[in-house]
């Protein structure tokens, strides 16, 4: 037998709907039946006291001749209402009954309806003979003359009132049954109906986690499963395009640390032969293998960059990491000073613009990292003589900005929306030559990513470009 934490969302729904279903309708039943028995015993003690106002009437009446004459009147009584009246005297003896030859005559009666009778009051009560009968009591004041002198005791069988609670009961049997089988069935077409849902949502979940990212689910059902449905969707649509970048991205790493090994192994094997070579081939050979060298590591450090990204971040959700005060400005100067050698050897001015400091509270290393990659980017595609210029500041809607502008090449629009993407490059020729492998801008993107900031691009062809990176004051 499954545990109940094991069984079907359906099965849990319907007996969930059937339990409710017949709980309510047995409660409901149940108050249903004491509320008709309470009608029906007070309907009962009303006959029975109505007889008894009747019954001390005749007791009244032939109360100076408490001998045959009674007994007579009060058997007629009982042959008519099918009620045994009993004439008590002040004391509680019986002084008649239905006949002469019962066995009452002269006992005292200690039932609480004559002592009730007796002391004014006309009441009822029920009670269950030794024979398993119920019997229902009453007891009422005879007067004569205005004057109490007796009590009348009146027993009327229950059986009728016993006979409609039984047919109550059955008709309620009955209906209710029908009513909870009816429910159950409703019950398990509801549950069916809200789990297809949940159902269709685990065959995607399972197809997703086996590898089929293509899986996908049609929302239905409540609001919040249409959500989920949605989500779950959004979810694996996300799933597949990350795959996919990552074939891509293994892919385009495998192809450009492919080139300069190719290229390295071209310049090795002509060095590799007897025969004899100028000093100067030599020499011009292992200066290209060191250059191709140089781009691999550069390719190999760039990587490792973006993969520090991801780490660092996910190290700094399991660590609680805070940011720390950060002075943009000094960090900026930084990487200014540490750029100045590669700008000088292109022959670009590389300036930092003046200004106020700005304070963040953010992680100085993505800083560095950001600026650094753009700024590196500006030097690499600002021909001779060109102007690089780094400006600090802040906004007025609670961002700082830092905007690199260069006087460089500048991006055709059509590329604009692709330079941050990994392994992009807009002119392949150049780049190679530059010793770009399309990684700078996408890691500068992704870093300010991770300071809840994002990199900003205009730029015009022939005029140059201008990089700024916002993020949160």
């Amino acid at each position: 037998m499954r545990r109940p934490g094991r069984w079907p969302l359906a099965a849990q729904l319907a007996v969930a709907f059937a339990l409710v279903t017949v709980l309510a309708l047995g409660g409901s039943g149940t108050l249903l039946l004491y509320q008709s028995s309470a009608r029906l015993l007070a309907e009962r003690s009303e006959s029975v006291l109505a007889w008894g106002q009747a019954a001390a009437g005749l007791a009244a009446e032939y109360w100076s001749d408490p001998g045959e004459s009674l007994t007579l009147a009060l058997y007629r009584f009982h042959q008519q209402s099918g009620i045994r009246p009993v004439v008590v005297d002040r004391e509680g003896r019986v002084l008649a009954d239905i006949t002469t030859a019962t066995p009452l005559l002269g006992e005292q009666l200690t039932h609480p309806e004559v002592r009730a009778a007796l002391a004014g009051r006309a009441t009822t009560g029920t009670r269950r003979l030794p024979t398993g009968e119920w019997v229902m009591y009453g007891g009422v004041p005879v007067t004569l003359d205005g004057e109490q002198v007796g009590a009348v005791l009146v027993a009327a069988d229950m059986g009728a009132v016993r006979d409609a609670r039984r047919d109550l009961l059955r008709q309620l049997v009955w209906v209710a049954g029908g009513m909870a089988a009816v429910a159950v069935l409703l019950g398990v077409l509801l549950a069916r109906y809200l789990a297809r849902p949940l159902v269709r949502l685990r065959a995607a979940v399972t197809q997703l986690a086996r590898g089929r990212l293509d899986a996908r689910v049609v929302p239905g059902g409540s609001s919040e499963l249409w959500d989920l449905g949605l989500g779950f969707n959004r979810m694996a649509e996300e799933l597949g395009r990350l795959d996919q970048q990552r074939r891509a991205f293994v892919a385009d790493a495998s192809h450009e640390l492919r080139t300069p090994v190719a290229a390295i192994r071209a310049l090795a094997e002509p060095l590799l032969t007897d025969r004899p070579l100028d000093v100067a081939i030599y020499k011009e050979h292992l200066h290209d293998i060191v250059q191709e060298c140089d781009r691999a590591g550069r390719l190999v450090d760039s990587l490792l960059e973006l993969a520090r990204l991801d780490m660092r971040a996910e190290a700094r959700r399991q660590a609680g990491e805070d940011a720390e005060p950060v002075d943009l400005r000094v960090v900026v100067a930084e990487v200014v000073h540490a750029l100045e050698p590669l700008a000088a050897e292109r022959g670009v001015r590389l300036e930092l613009l003046p200004g106020e400091p700005v304070t963040v509270r953010a992680d100085a290393h993505l800083v560095q990292t950001v600026v650094g990659n753009l700024v590196e980017n500006g030097v690499k595609y600002t021909p001779s003589g060109g102007l690089v210029q780094v400006a600090v500041g802040t906004g007025g809607t609670g961002l700082a900005w830092i905007r690199v502008k260069d006087t460089g090449i500048g991006i055709p629009p059509e590329h604009l929306p692709h330079i941050f993407e990994r392994f992009y490059r807009v002119d392949k020729a150049r780049s190679r030559a530059t010793g770009g492998a399309g990684l700078g801008l996408a890691i500068a993107a992704e870093a300010a990513a991770r300071l809840g900031g994002r990199v900003e691009v205009e730029s015009e062809v022939g005029k140059g470009s201008a990089f700024t990176f916002t993020l949160p004051v």
